[in-house]
């Protein structure tokens, strides 16, 4: 399973421009420690829902979190770690448990930025019940370039690791990119609990590495092939706020400078090619730049 999520998420990062992954072994322990805790506890009812987080009282307890797993298998002071973890039922192979765990969270907005950020490495655990038929994968992120000093926090910096050219525009979907999902795939926290059924949300990333530098919104836009504007929420970081047109402040404070995610209000339709337009302006200390992007897409059957 782990040959085939690596494979899978490094072809989709490479698709996307945002760097490729190295796999860890320190971190690859630290992940199977947390995807044996989340499985197991799952499969018992001592937990009911995903978490980071891991109860010293509850089976399988390695550690509390993703940066203390990662310290006790044997990750350095001066790396700092991330954390995605998904769970489902097993499909008729490991590879298509693989692709569940990724599409999960290519489907989403918090989780998507989380796969596509700026980290350098990945460790994978995959734990199975064959009882329940159930499964959980972990992916633990390293990040080592631009942390300085020790780090005592989970999560991954925005100006470390792999930094994204200033010439570079990421986006998920990536331009011409095919069988991309119709629907959001439930995320917690939820980036839009009063949206019933969201379509599969659109990422777009430039690098903000630099102190005071912001990625102001002008206009964003989903277009169908037939020229039905798709009615969406632009969701940004709260300091992207001011300066921008028809936004809104993510409402978890989880997405990063220089990040914007659109969020269809109804699912997309089926073997349909979208287009999506962005309008905005990165500033920083040394002036404004203007950054457009135009891409398409084409939904599953």
């Amino acid at each position: 399973m782990a040959f085939y999520a690596y494979t899978k998420l490094n072809n989709y990062r490479a698709a996307m421009g945002v760097g490729l992954l190295a796999q860890d072994s320190i971190l690859d322990r630290a992940a199977q420690a947390h995807a044996l805790y989340i499985n197991s506890n799952l499969a018992s009812g001592a937990i009911t829902a995903l978490s980071h987080d891991e109860l010293p009282t509850l089976a399988n307890y390695y550690e509390a979190t993703p940066l203390s797993r990662a310290r006790k298998a044997g990750a350095p002071a001066t790396e700092a770690i991330g954390e995605n973890v998904a769970a489902g039922l097993m499909h008729n192979s490991t590879a298509a448990d693989a692709d569940d765990c990724i599409d999960q969270a290519l489907s989403s907005v918090y989780h998507l930025q989380s796969v596509t950020f700026t980290q350098q490495t990945i460790g994978i655990g995959y734990q199975q019940n064959l009882t329940q038929g159930s499964f959980a994968c972990v992916f633990d992120f390293g990040q080592t370039a631009g942390v300085n000093g020790s780090t005592q926090l989970d999560g991954l910096l925005t100006s470390g690791g792999q930094q994204l050219p200033s010439n570079v525009i990421a986006t998920s979907p990536y331009d011409n990119e095919m069988g991309v999902a119709v629907s959001m795939a439930a995320e917690s926290p939820n980036p839009a609990p009063d949206v019933l059924q969201p379509g599969r949300p659109l990422l777009l990333r430039v690098g903000v590495s630099a102190s005071g530098q912001v990625l102001n919104v002008m206009s964003m836009t989903l277009t169908a092939a037939d020229g039905t504007v798709v009615p969406s929420r632009i969701l940004v970081p709260n300091s992207a706020v001011a300066g921008s047109t028809g936004v809104i402040s993510d409402p978890n404070r989880l997405l990063a400078s220089g990040v914007v995610a659109l969020l269809p209000l109804g699912p997309l339709s089926p073997n349909t090619r979208y287009t999506a337009s962005f309008s905005g302006i990165r500033t920083s200390i040394s002036g404004p730049t203007a950054v457009t992007k135009t891409w398409s897409f084409t939904t599953k059957a």
